[in-house]
């Protein structure tokens, strides 16, 4: 795994790596370079307008383009990824994130994370807020790049938006109450929805059934045995 920043290139070099499947096939180089590109056009992205000031979290720091598995949450949390730029990090989302990696004995710089939306949503108050289906729809092209860039096996929804993000990339009928933990044939690879891992979403999955997915996840996707839970 490479832990190098991706290198800044030309914007005339960029629109030849924009076709959708361009990069099935091609060597790690063209891929870091698609990638440096798309962390390019995201950084300048002025669609969204109560977006206007927030981080656009993407970067190197969203994990390795080797990875077979690319984890997709909701959207930067206000207390964490806002501020440090890094997904699924620095609030209590990001804490339970690190937990359940650790105890399916999983570091995160093996893996890419991303989220459906790119930057942090509030409401007029300034808190988190759900991302509307329009901001999910603006973003939904940066996150089929990022698949096409990747490549990865496995995707692994983070949620009810992640997983509505992904219908927009390609249509699919899975729910995350009827098809938690399951694999699904998706957009070439498979699709395995699991629940977010913020406080809220431990009413609907308790902390025990979230470290069995994980561990399950890891498992089949031939990742490293588990080891004893820190919860």
């Amino acid at each position: 795994m490479s832990s190098s920043a991706p290198e800044v290139i030309s914007q005339t070099y960029c629109n030849t790596l924009k076709a959708p499947n361009i990069m099935n096939g091609v060597n790690a180089h063209s891929r870091n370079a698609a990638l440096s590109c798309l962390i390019q056009r995201v950084s300048s992205c002025l669609t969204c307008p109560r977006m206007e000031g927030r981080t656009r979290v993407f970067g190197a720091s969203n994990g390795s383009l080797e990875s077979r598995i690319l984890f997709i949450a909701e959207a930067p949390g206000r207390l964490g990824a806002d501020i440090n730029g890094r997904p699924l990090s620095g609030d209590q989302t990001g804490r339970n994130f690190q937990q359940l990696l650790e105890a399916s004995g999983v570091q995160r710089e093996e893996l890419f994370l991303t989220n459906a939306v790119l930057c942090n949503p509030r409401d007029i108050a300034g808190r988190n807020s759900t991302p509307t289906r329009k901001e999910i729809l603006n973003c939904s092209a940066h996150l089929r790049e990022t698949i096409e860039i990747v490549q990865p096996l496995y995707v692994v929804s983070l949620g009810r938006i992640a997983l509505q993000a992904l219908d927009i990339i390609e249509s699919h009928s899975a729910t995350l109450k009827e098809d938690v933990g399951k694999c699904i044939v998706w957009y070439g690879r498979w699709l395995m929805p699991l629940y977010h891992p913020g406080p809220r979403s431990r009413i609907h999955r308790s902390t025990a059934q979230q470290q069995e997915d994980f561990q399950n996840l890891f498992q089949l996707t031939g990742r490293r045995k588990t080891v004893q839970s820190s919860f």
